[in-house]
């Protein structure tokens, strides 16, 4: 049985039959044609430094992340939801259920978008490269 585990009679599949969703795909931001590689050199988004550095190609299944020149500024379009997402959320606690002066508003509101940048750069460029690269079965 290889280290497969053994429940109600039947035995699980292992993690390479099972693939894993599209959705924690691109939160985890891995390799959208084998869902296990990384897409990002560094795991911490906060080391600036090196935050938005990708490697060539997936260690895993050898699929190219330099798509073509340019090509991740199409990101910039898939991460746009997710700020406009943030700030809805902000404002309805800030202000509806908060009843922040208007001055703090801004102050919290940009100081958050401007925390979470660096996590809000990768999402979307996760988003972008699983919109354009599919999800390949055994690669």
């Amino acid at each position: 049985m290889n280290g497969d585990k053994l429940y109600n009679g039947k035995v699980e599949q292992s993690l390479k039959d099972n693939p894993v969703p599209l959705t924690k795909s691109v939160i985890q931001m891995k390799c959208p044609r084998c869902r296990k590689g990384h897409l990002f050199v560094k795991k911490n988004p906060y080391v600036l430094r090196n935050s938005l550095n990708m490697p060539d190609f997936c260690l895993v299944c050898r699929q190219d992340f330099k798509i073509e020149p340019g090509f991740y500024i199409g990101a910039l379009w898939a991460s746009f939801p997710i700020v406009i997402l943030i700030m809805t959320m902000l404002s309805v606690l800030l202000l509806g259920v908060l009843d922040l002066p208007l001055e703090w508003f801004f102050v919290a509101i940009t100081t958050s978008l401007s925390a979470l940048q660096p996590v809000i750069i990768r999402l979307g460029r996760s988003i972008w490269i699983h919109m354009f690269v599919s999800f390949k079965q055994g690669s």
